[in-house]
């Protein structure tokens, strides 16, 4: 064993790792990102999907196929698929990570979206990822982009090349908390620009996003990238909001 990984094992003895959804401490070598009782509030997205903007189909026994909104007018982007379901546990983590700046949450959560695996999607046909970007006064605000860490950690892994200069917000926008899906639509309609049109012409782009709410903005940044010479886009999340 080398000393790097004596000072690491030593390290988690020390400072054992905490479950992020109430804070239990973990047993330090067990690999565990989730104590028992916050995984059992953890719903992953299972089951029939739509085989375009994934959302779920609970009550149907058929497999994949296109929902009502896809079928009436297509997305820009290809597929869009999400690792959890907002809610309960997700939910918490997702807040701490994005608005109480809890980084280490956010790598936490990263790395464990990096290795999810994604049915639908061939990482070897795409050559770029993008983060959906934020406007410079909310990223001033924020201190970071929580969707850049996210998408760093996806190309690591997957070794594939991140760039968070191509897709700009040039457009500030309120928040989108508590619109309803035309408001959305309409608040960040025109937001965002190719800053550089040559480095995406012709590419297959990953674009990667923490949540999924309505799909307004990620459809938006897949219709500025595809105006701009982009082949194709697919959106990965973290989370999805699901309507009951």
């Amino acid at each position: 064993m080398i000393f790097g990984e004596v000072l690491n094992d030593l390290s988690k003895v020390i400072f054992p790792p905490q479950c992020p959804g109430c804070s239990e401490i973990l047993h330090p070598f067990a690999g565990q990102m989730f104590c028992s009782l916050c995984n059992d509030k953890i719903n992953f997205i299972k089951g029939g999907i739509c085989s375009i903007c994934g959302t779920t189909f609970p009550d149907s026994p058929a497999e994949n196929h296109l929902c009502g909104d896809c079928l009436e007018k297509r997305p820009y982007f290809s597929y869009a698929r999400a690792v959890f379901s907002y809610e309960d546990i997700i939910l918490s983590v997702i807040h701490q990570f994005k608005y109480k700046r809890n980084i280490s949450i956010g790598e936490m959560m990263s790395s464990l979206m990096a290795d999810f695996s994604f049915p639908d999607i061939d990482f070897t046909d795409y050559s770029l990822i993008i983060p959906v970007p934020l406007h410079i006064k909310r990223l001033r605000e924020r201190g970071f982009n929580q969707s850049l860490i996210l998408a760093r950690a996806i190309g690591e892994k997957q070794q594939i090349p991140v760039n968070f200069s191509l897709l700009k917000r040039h457009k500030f926008t309120e928040t989108q908390t508590g619109m309803h899906k035309a408001e959305r639509k309409q608040n960040i309609k025109k937001a965002f620009e190719v800053s550089n049109k040559e480095k995406i012409a012709g590419k297959n782009i990953i674009l990667v996003d923490d949540v999924y709410t309505t799909g307004a903005t990620v459809n938006e940044c897949a219709k500025t990238l595809i105006k701009a010479g982009a082949r194709n886009v697919s959106v990965l999340t973290l989370a999805r909001v699901f309507q009951h």
